[in-house]
């Protein structure tokens, strides 16, 4: 039994900005969709929330590697908590600290119970 069903694939915002692109020039979504691997709906969505997508890589690092790695638009539960982690990780970097997962996770959980509960 042989499935037609497309691989799953999530393209970065930078690509999903250079989707939106082609379309201003007058690409058909069909085609962008088939060139890119995926359905015409998602290109569809991409361009009715192209606004969120448009603000969102305004918030984020704005270095061309920063698009290229972010996926999606999901915002943390809690910005507070989630910049003060981020704070705390470049002094640590700066330092030369060596940092692992188990490290990090530590220090978030100590800084959400000291946020009252990450708010």
């Amino acid at each position: 039994m042989s499935s037609n069903k497309r691989k799953h694939i999530t393209l970065s915002l930078a690509e999903k900005l250079v989707v939106l692109e082609r379309l201003d020039k007058g690409e058909s979504v069909q085609k962008v969709a088939r060139e890119v691997g995926v359905g015409v709906t998602t290109v569809k969505d991409w361009r009715k929330n192209r606004k969120s997508l448009e603000s969102h890589t305004m918030t984020i690092d704005s270095s061309e590697k920063g698009l290229k790695m972010r996926k999606t638009l999901k915002k943390p539960a809690s910005e507070i908590l989630d910049n003060a982690l981020w704070i705390w990780f470049e002094q640590e970097r700066r330092k030369g600290t060596p940092l692992s997962g188990p490290i990090i996770k530590e220090k978030a959980l100590l800084l959400y119970k000291k946020t009252g509960r990450g708010t």
